[in-house]
Order: structure tokens, then sequence, then C-alpha cells
């Protein structure tokens, strides 16, 4: 929005006396008392009166964030100043321009005064003209940004605080819901949320993920919804909000929505989704042959010994990778197990640790005195409850297996299983609990076998072949603990 003032006088009028009015407003601050379009033009209007300013132009930005560049008034006050149609640039206050220290600065610097353009901000009674008010403008700047960051704070918290009340926070309602006019809470829509329920139901009778996509484009058309994709079928049974929950950081909170989706057959659904999850990454190993580490040989068996995270290869510089804690590299939330992980020291690259690994399971495979000496010790260091809690988890999968084939079959009906599944998921997440605190090996293979295993692996190292050297590896070792320039190897035949 603009209003021209320029005339074929202006050209004989002392340029110097030239303004341009730049006048903002956040959807916010509309209703403000002061902050209105007409309250800050009329308060420029008269500043320009007493001043003796001509006015060329009025640049107007309603409904703009000061937070961003991209505002079209502001863009043409820019090519006012550059084009040299004007010599002053007027705001009512600071923050108008813009509630960036960064943006305020190249705007003031190498916008307005790179073209001989004085800025000025009446309600700070100073202008740009001077050393002082350029001094002024900058400590401003710094204030009108640190303004806008304790409002992101504050909003952030508050977001924090309205999920852990129930309301449901995003700028779109799931399907099957619609925003309540004027705010973000959740209602039930009467003809989405019959396609929600549709999905579950279908999910829960055995129907798999792509057979849905295609039932429900037939019946209902694309529209909005990209029914095609796998992937907008799994996020429907997998958002818990459909149970009647959101979600904050992975913890779960009771919504203040109408629930579409019963508790049990929620979980039911997102049992079965992992279960046909961690079937079809089988199926596919078994397929591919792969063993799904990619070309690093200890990819998979890395921890820190300091804060006890996984350790994954990253590039540090064009030709050398280097193993870093994930707590360190903070690339993946759900990886970082601590804020002040001290293990950033370790000198090994990843050519170089692996070397040393291998070179330690060679040493073995030719010294059985060693190996023995070797599988005594490391024993004598292992925990005994370990292989029962392993057996107690792989028993509880097999039970919940059970549950969800005869589930599958038809043979059980949904209500029959639910009680008894909640029960095996919660002892399941209690065991691994466990598990992650026990520093033992996961499987103890016998003594013979891993001899033998040793024996041949010099050969599969030396014959280049990366996949094998990989399964041989991880066959051998359970984990290897990093901590600066400490490495331990935990082997899997202690």
């Amino acid at each position: 929005m603009k209003q021209k003032e320029s005339s074929p006088a202006l050209a004989a009028f002392n340029l110097e006396n030239v303004a341009d009015l730049y006048i903002r407003v956040s959807t916010t601050e509309q209703a403000e008392e002061g902050y209105s379009v007409e309250e800050q033009e009329a308060k420029l209007r008269a500043y320009c009166q007493a001043m003796g300013f001509k006015i060329n132009n009025i640049c107007v930005d309603p409904g703009f964030s000061g937070a961003t560049m991209e505002r079209p008034g502001l863009k043409e006050l820019i090519t006012d100043a550059q084009r040299g149609r004007c010599k002053k640039i007027l705001v009512w206050k600071l923050d108008r321009l813009s509630r960036s220290q960064k943006d305020t600065l190249i705007l003031l610097e190498d916008i307005f005064l790179a073209n001989n353009c004085d800025f000025i901000s009446i309600m700070e009674s100073f202008d740009t003209s001077t050393p002082f008010g350029r001094c002024i403008v900058g400590i401003l700047a710094a204030f009108a940004q640190m303004e806008r960051d304790n409002i992101r704070i504050r909003t952030t918290m508050g977001r924090i605080a309205k999920i852990r009340k129930g309301y449901f926070s995003g700028s779109h309602a799931p399907t099957g819901y619609k925003f309540k006019e004027g705010c973000n809470e959740l209602l039930v829509d009467p003809y989405t949320s019959i396609m929600v329920r549709e999905v579950f139901r279908l999910f829960l009778d055995g129907t798999g993920l792509s057979s849905i996509g295609r039932y429900m484009l037939d019946k209902y058309g694309a529209s909005q919804y990209d029914w095609g994709k796998n992937t907008a079928i799994r996020r429907i049974l997998s958002n818990p909000v459909y149970m009647g929950k959101v979600q904050l950081n992975g913890e779960l909170f009771d919504g203040i929505h109408e629930a579409i989706i019963s508790e049990p057959d929620w979980y039911v659904a997102a049992a079965l989704l992992e279960h046909n999850r961690s079937i079809d990454k089988r199926s596919y190993r078994f397929a591919s042959g792969t063993p799904g580490r990619g070309d690093n040989l200890l990819t998979g068996l890395l921890f820190c010994g300091d804060c006890g995270a996984r350790m994954y290869a990253r590039k540090v510089s064009k030709t050398k990778k280097k193993y870093i804690c994930h707590s360190v590299a903070r690339t993946s939330p759900a990886m970082i197990k601590s804020d002040n992980c001290s293990n950033r020291l370790h000198p090994y690259t990843v050519e170089e640790l692996d070397a040393l690994v291998v070179s330690e399971i060679k040493k073995l495979s030719v010294d059985r005195s060693y190996f023995d000496s070797m599988v005594e010790k490391c024993r004598d260091e292992t925990p005994t409850d370990f292989s029962t809690l392993r057996e107690r988890e792989a028993e509880v999968d097999k039970q919940i297996d059970r549950l969800l084939n005869l589930y599958q079959t038809g043979l059980v009906d949904l209500e029959e299983i639910s009680p008894r599944l909640g029960t095996l998921k919660e002892e399941k997440e209690k065991l691994q609990q466990n598990l992650l605190s026990v520093d033992s090996a996961k499987a103890h293979a016998s003594l013979d076998s891993a001899w033998e295993e040793l024996q041949v692996f010099s050969a599969i190292v030396d014959s280049g072949d990366l996949e094998a050297t990989q399964r041989l590896i991880h066959s051998l070792i359970d984990k290897i603990v990093v901590l600066n320039n400490n490495v331990t190897i935990y082997w899997s035949f202690c």
C-alpha cells in the first residue's frame, strides 16, 4: 500500500527536505491505540509539517511482522532511497522499521546512509544526520531485537504450558478435526472423522497400508488427502491425537478435545505398525543380504564412554572422517544422552579406529592362549543376569507376535487381546530399560564357534569383502566403548 505525493513541482523543491514515510503494523497491533496505520500517518505528517519536509511517498506494510525483510512497503522504501527520490526516511518508532538488530543496521548503513538518506524516528527523538543519532540507533536496535527474542521465549513457554493443559499445538488441524472459531481448540469434524475411523477399522481388520490408500482414494477421492502414499495412512495411525491425547517431546498428555478412536484401538494399531515394520526390515535385509551399516566397519557398535550415546561416522575434513558421539554432534535430538558430554578429544579417524579393532581381532585369531585369557577376564566382569533379561525380552516379543498373528487371522477379537497386549508392551519397555543399564554383552556365543570365526577373519579382511567383514566383526563384538584415548572392546563370546 502506498500514497504518492510527488509532483512536477517536487524537482524545484530542495531535495534535502524530501521525505518518505514508512508505516508498519503487525496483525496483533492493528487494534492497539497508537499503532494503527492512521495514527502513525497522522503523527508523521504533523512532524513533516513542523519541520518543513515535503512528502514524496508513504510506504505502508499492514499486518506484517518486523522480524522479516520480505515486506512490499519496505521494498518500495528501499527503492526510493536507492533511486534518489528522497533524502529522509521517517518512522514513528524504531521497531516499526525492524525488530532485528542485524536488519536495522543493514538498512541504516547499507541502504539509507549509503544513499545519503537520513533516518529519523520521531518517538525516540533522534536522526542519523548526527554521529550521536547513528550511535543511538544501533543501541535501540539491539533492544528491539532483545524484545523480539523475549517475545519468542514467552510464546514458546506459553505453547508448552497449553500443551500440558491438553490444548493441541499446530497451524493445521489433523484430518478428522477442525479448529473452533477464533482459537486452536479441536472440534471433531463430522465428515473427515468418518475417514479416520475407516482407516483405523481397515487397518485393524488386517488391510495393508497400500490397500487402505486405494480404498480411500476410490471412495473419497484425492481432494486434499494424499491417500496414495503410505506415509499419509501411517501418519493417521500413529497420531495419538485421535485417542484424545496431545504430545510434547514424546510425552503424552490428556487432551481437552474429543477422541475419535478408543485408546485400546489406537494402542493395538501402534503395536501392529511396529510389528509390521520390523517384519519389513527383516525381509528387506534377508532379500538384499546387506547388514545395513554403510561402508564403515564399526557403525552400530560404538558407544561413548562418557554419556553412553551411540557414535557415528562424520566427515571432519574433505579427506578425513571420525566417529563422533551423538551428544557432542547434537545432530539428532533423539540420540543425545547428555548436554555436557566431554568425549571430544579421541584422536582416531575412522580408518585408524577400524584398523585398531581389526588388528586386535587378528591378534586373538593367532594366539589361542591370548584368546582364552581374554575370555576368562571379560567373563569375570560380566553380570550374570543379562542373559536372563534378554531371554525374557525374546519371550515377550514372541507372545506379542502370537497375539497379533491370532488377531490378524481372525481367531481372536480385539477386546480379548487389548489388555494382555498392553501388559506385555509395558513389561517389554521395562526390560529394555534394565538391559540398557547392564554393561554386558548381548549373548554368549560358544568358544569353539568364536574361535572358528576368528580363524577365517584374516582371509575375509584380506579379500576386501566389506559386507562379509562387517558381518563377522558384528558377530564377534557386542560393543566398543570410546572415551578420549581409551578404547574398550566387549566381545560377544565372553
